[in-house]
């Protein structure tokens, strides 16, 4: 609105799929406004969301939207391992992390429900980072058997080094992901990660290479992944080093910055 009647190019940012629609007001003041002359999105899956809408048989315009991914640099991420003990987590324990806040959409809850699928022999810990402030997800921790290996943490402005002290990082979102920072952050520092197919979440990673992709809302292959991280230490290895390498080369901040200065470009022409 600030632009109207004035020679400018609006350029609009969307950095999660779904909750726009033709029938909120608010999507028409933003992303659907025909002033709006490009839409930014974060991944692949958040511009395909926006070409697969319909309203009376009409679409929109795809040369609107362009994916330009959110760079990192490998140079960002340096922060030395925590100490796990404030925890009481075992030297030897095999630790999962997680960074979110406690809402329907992360799948925590599915997350939590995967521990019952992993054999008790195994000291698993799964280390929660984030606002898990909830009721429902307290008592389903005290109902499981790993519950004196689940730990949250609220929010901590650590929570890089304590993903650099994992040995696994598991995403468990079940819809509207754009590109999150949590599985990047784990990927620079060597974690392999376990993600869902939620939204752009698997444009991060090559599955079996450089991380573990598994259906949204299955807290089984949830465990079987988490399984055969712990019981494969040298793939697990491996996999953390083609992580950190597919951020420093697929999500340089370099190409983010010539991508974006790009689009400026031709819109000025």
């Amino acid at each position: 609105l600030a632009a109207t009647g004035l020679p400018v190019k609006v350029v609009a940012y969307r950095g999660i799929v779904e909750n726009v629609s033709f029938f909120n007001p608010g999507s028409w003041m933003t992303y659907l406004n025909p002033k709006v002359d490009r839409v930014v999105c974060v991944a692949e899956a958040v511009r395909k969301f926006f070409l697969n809408m319909r309203f009376l048989g009409m679409r929109l315009p795809a040369e609107k939207f362009i994916t330009i991914y959110k760079g990192h640099s490998l140079d960002w991420y340096n922060d030395q391992p925590a100490d796990l003990g404030e925890f009481n987590i075992p030297e030897n324990a095999f630790v999962v992390g997680c960074i979110a806040n406690y809402r329907p959409r992360k799948g925590i809850d599915v997350m939590v429900d995967a521990a019952r699928y992993l054999s008790p022999e195994e000291l698993v810990h799964f280390l929660l980072v984030g606002d898990m402030n909830s009721t429902k997800l307290t008592k389903q921790i005290n109902k499981s058997p790993f519950r004196h290996a689940i730990h949250r943490t609220g929010y901590r402005f650590d929570a890089p080094a304590l993903m650099a002290s994992c040995d696994a990082y598991v995403l468990p979102a079940l819809r509207r992901e754009g590109l999150p920072k949590g599985v990047i952050e784990a990927m620079a520092y060597a974690v392999p990660p376990i993600v869902t197919d939620s939204g752009g979440s698997p444009e991060l990673i090559e599955d079996r290479l450089s991380g573990l992709i598994v259906p949204s809302g299955n807290a089984r292959a949830i465990a079987e992944a988490i399984t055969f991280l712990l019981e494969n230490p040298d793939a697990r290895r491996q996999i953390g080093i083609n992580a950190r390498e597919r951020i420093g080369s697929h999500f340089r901040i370099e190409k983010t910055v010539e991508k974006t200065y790009r689009l400026y470009e031709q819109l000025c022409e």
